[in-house]
C-alpha cells in the first residue's frame, strides 16, 4: 500500500501544501526586515484557493523562527487575542493575581489562589493589553485572522490601530489576515484601519501551469514506490484548472484507486489511472465545494449564473447585455445581483460588459443541476404525498 499525502479538507492544514512560494518567500524575510511591508498581509480569494492553508503554513513558518504566534478566527478575534496575551500583563506578575476579563460581552478569569489585584478589561482596553504585553515581554509576535470578512469593521478598526501603535513603538509584530474578496474595500476604506491599508495584497486565483506542474511532480514523487508519467502528469494539470482543492482530490482519489486494486511495491500512474479517478473527483468537488456554495446564493443569483452559463462562448465569457436580455430584464435591475457574484468571488469581470466564471466546473454543475429537487422533496412528490 502506498502512502497517501493528499488531505482535501476544506479550510484544513493540508498534508501536502500546493504553490505560494513568492509568498511565502517574502514573508521568510520580512520576518527578518523590520522595514518590509510583507509584515502585514492581506490575503483574498474564493472558497478553495487555500487562504486557511497558507495562514497555517505563515504560522508553521513563524514558529519555526521563534515567534509567539497567536491564530484567531472571526468568532471574537480580540477576545481570543486578548486571552493569549493578558497571562503577560503586569496584573499577574502581582503576589497570587486575578486577572478578569471581559471582551466583547464575553467573561473569563485567570487565577492563581487568593486575589490580591483584580484588573478588569473591556474591549476597548485591547490596544494597551497588546502593547503592553508587546513592550514589556518583548517577544516577536505574529497575529492570524482567517474570515475576516466576518468581524466586524470596529473590530478591525481595533485590531488594526493597536498594531499601528505597537510599530510605530518599535515592536516586532506581524499580522496576517485572510478573507473572501468583498472584504478588501470595506476594510481599507474604513476610518482606523490605515495600518492595514498599507498591507501587502495578496489576491489569490488559479496557481499557474508552471506551479501545478512541479506542486504535481514534487508531491507524487514524495510517495515511495511510485511515478508518474507524462501524459497522466498533464492530463491531471488541465483537470485541476489550477485550484489546491481540486488538486488534493485528485491526488487523494488516485491513490486511493491505486491502493485498492495494486498489490506491487512499485507503480507507474498512467493516464487510465487518472480517468478512473477523475469521476470521484468531480462528485467530491460537486458536494463538498458547488453544492454548499450554491444552496447559499439567492434565486436571483442562481438564475443570472445559469443564464451566464447558458451563454459562455469559446473565451468563455458572456455579455452582461446578453445575460440580461435572456433573463428578461434590464441590466440595472439586474446589477445588484451582479455585484454581488462579484464581490464574492464567484464570476470577475475580464472586461467592460463581460463575465467570466472563476470558480472551476460551477458553470457545468449550474447546468446540470438546473432544476434539480432536493431528494427528499422529488421522492414525496413522485409519491404524491
Amino acid at each position: 500500500m502506498f502512502d497517501n499525502p493528499f488531505t482535501p479538507l476544506f479550510g484544513g492544514r493540508p498534508g501536502f501544501f500546493f504553490g505560494r512560494e513568492g509568498i511565502l518567500r517574502r514573508f521568510d524575510r520580512a520576518m527578518s526586515d523590520y522595514g518590509s511591508d510583507d509584515r502585514a498581509l492581506f490575503i483574498t480569494g474564493s472558497r478553495g484557493y487555500g487562504k486557511a492553508a497558507l495562514l497555517e503554513q505563515l504560522s508553521m513558518r513563524a514558529r519555526a523562527q521563534g515567534r509567539k504566534v497567536i491564530d484567531v478566527g472571526s468568532d471574537n478575534p480580540i477576545g481570543g487575542i486578548m486571552r493569549h496575551l493578558v497571562p503577560f500583563d503586569e496584573a499577574t506578575k502581582t503576589i497570587d493575581p486575578e486577572v478578569e476579563i471581559s471582551v466583547m460581552g464575553t467573561g473569563g478569569s485567570l487565577r492563581a489562589g487568593s486575589s490580591s489585584k483584580t484588573v478588569r478589561y473591556e474591549r476597548d482596553d485591547f490596544e494597551y493589553v497588546f502593547l503592553n504585553a508587546c513592550l514589556e515581554d518583548g517577544f516577536k509576535l505574529l497575529v492570524t485572522i482567517d474570515e475576516i470578512q466576518k468581524v466586524s469593521l470596529d473590530g478591525v478598526s481595533l485590531i488594526s490601530e493597536a498594531f499601528q501603535m505597537a510599530s510605530r513603538k518599535g515592536c516586532d509584530a506581524m499580522i496576517a489576515i485572510a478573507g473572501l474578496p468583498y472584504a478588501y474595500e470595506p476594510i481599507i476604506q474604513k476610518n482606523g484601519c490605515a495600518f492595514l491599508r498599507r498591507a501587502s495584497y495578496e489576491q489569490l486565483g488559479p496557481l499557474s501551469a508552471d506551479e501545478v506542474r512541479e506542486a504535481l511532480e514534487e508531491s507524487f514523487g514524495s510517495i515511495k514506490g511510485t511515478s508518474l508519467e507524462k501524459d497522466a502528469l498533464e492530463l491531471l494539470l488541465r483537470e485541476s484548472k489550477g485550484h489546491p482543492y481540486i488538486m488534493q482530490l485528485q491526488g487523494y482519489y488516485l491513490i486511493d484507486n491505486i491502493n485498492e486494486k495494486v498489490q506491487k511495491r512499485s507503480y507507474r500512474i498512467e493516464v487510465k489511472d487518472v480517468e478512473c479517478a477523475m469521476p470521484a473527483v468531480r462528485k467530491a468537488y460537486d458536494s463538498r465545494a458547488l453544492e454548499p456554495l450554491v444552496a447559499a446564493m439567492s434565486r436571483s443569483e442562481v438564475e443570472y449564473l445559469h443564464a451566464m452559463a447558458g451563454l459562455l462562448g469559446e473565451e468563455r465569457t458572456a455579455e452582461t447585455g446578453a445575460i440580461a436580455q435572456k433573463m428578461g430584464k434590464s441590466q440595472k435591475q439586474l446589477s445588484t445581483v451582479r455585484a454581488n457574484l462579484v464581490d464574492n468571488g464567484i464570476v470577475g469581470a475580464p472586461g467592460r460588459g463581460k463575465l467570466a466564471f472563476i470558480i472551476p466546473y460551477l458553470a457545468d454543475y449550474i447546468l446540470r443541476t438546473e432544476g434539480d429537487a432536493n431528494s427528499v422533496v422529488a421522492s414525496a412528490l413522485e409519491w404524491g404525498m
